[in-house]
């Protein structure tokens, strides 16, 4: 539920997550040049890496936070004042002490900016003598270090999934909800239909809908009261309402739906091959279904029995009681009220 809406999910917002977005403000304020009192009295007792930082408060808030800092950001450098040397990526696309560990471990502060390294040179904050393996990554690293240079403007902290953007609250946390674009789903919400279908939709595309065999399986009913209303012996699932059922069958024949059960959980697929318009297909397909899910529900609550030629009147109906919602797409409207011939005798 907490996923984005174009991830597959209701956009709902992950209240945890959203504090460590609000909480990070602290931190990126201490990586901030701008002067404030409180942070002027942080940094005269304690560092970003010390064991001191975790005395207070806000000492133990910013030690919580530091790493899902780092890990969401990187650093256009300038200065290089307030920019850590190892932990924040600035240099390449991970944090050198996770690049070079076997040299990191021969570190004698951890806690350099990049400004230091830079004045000072490497080698004076490295203990004396190296293993091979932090020598390998020494030379490795100072290689690296000759082809950066430092600038006159102030470092910038960036969102790492972003190639401009500053750190942000609103930045970070849809950075952490980030996740791989399910592209079909997303087609549910983009419809011109009213919220309840649309999330009728997506309960329907993961699955979700409250049937009698969905609520078996979760042990709120017995087999015995997990059959279809209107069929003998078979289990209510969302295959058997949409596609398998009398009615259902009904509906979809005629209409000239070709309906196999495995679609029923992808209605962006249905129809495809009928001359629907591709701008208002899904939307039909989804008030169909709609339509197929409430006639069910008169038969369960109400003992109310429909036929297919009630449902597809219904159908026609909210279609053309919602015209205001397609008036840019108004060709395709009157060119799906036209289909098929046989079609307009149905209304």
């Amino acid at each position: 539920m907490c996923q984005p809406k174009e991830f597959g999910g209701l956009g709902v917002k992950n209240l945890a997550d959203m504090n460590h977005c609000l909480l990070l403000k602290f931190v990126h304020k201490l990586h901030d040049p701008e002067s404030l009192p409180w942070k002027q009295w942080f940094l005269t007792h304690s560092d970003l890496s010390g064991e001191a930082a975790r005395d207070s408060y806000l000492g133990k808030l910013i030690s919580h936070e530091l790493q899902r800092y780092q890990d969401l950001t990187r650093v256009r450098v300038g200065t290089g004042d307030h920019t850590p040397f190892w932990h924040d990526r600035w240099l390449l696309n991970t944090p050198l002490c996770d690049v070079f560990p076997p040299l990191y471990s021969h570190v004698l502060r951890r806690d350099l900016t990049v400004r230091v390294v830079f004045d000072v040179g490497l080698q004076a904050h490295l203990r004396p003598r190296l293993t091979n393996a932090a020598r390998a990554d020494e030379s490795v690293l100072q290689s690296c270090l000759e082809q950066a240079e430092l600038g006159e403007g102030p470092d910038t902290h960036l969102l790492h999934a972003s190639e401009r953007e500053s750190f942000s609250t609103r930045g970070a946390y849809r950075a952490m909800q980030e996740g791989t674009p399910t592209a079909d789903v997303m087609k549910i919400w983009s419809t011109k239909l009213p919220t309840k279908i649309k999330f009728f939709g997506w309960l329907l595309s993961r699955g979700r809908l409250n049937t009698r065999a969905y609520l078996h399986y979760r042990n709120i009913k017995t087999l015995e009261e997990s059959w279809c209303a209107l069929c003998t012996s078979v289990m209510e699932t969302n295959a058997h309402i949409f596609s398998e059922c009398h009615r259902a069958r009904d509906v979809w024949a005629r209409l000239g739906f070709s309906m196999p059960g495995s679609l029923v959980q992808r209605p962006w697929d249905i129809g495809v091959i009928t001359p629907l318009p591709d701008k208002m297909r899904l939307d039909i397909v989804l008030l169909i279904l709609w339509h197929l899910w409430k006639s069910r529900n008169a038969v369960i609550f109400d003992q109310a029995d429909s036929s297919s030629q009630d449902v597809i009147n219904r159908v026609s109906r909210d279609i053309d009681s919602w015209i205001s919602r397609y008036k840019k797409i108004l060709p395709s409207f009157r060119e799906w009220r036209t289909w098929p011939d046989h079609f307009v005798t149905l209304f």
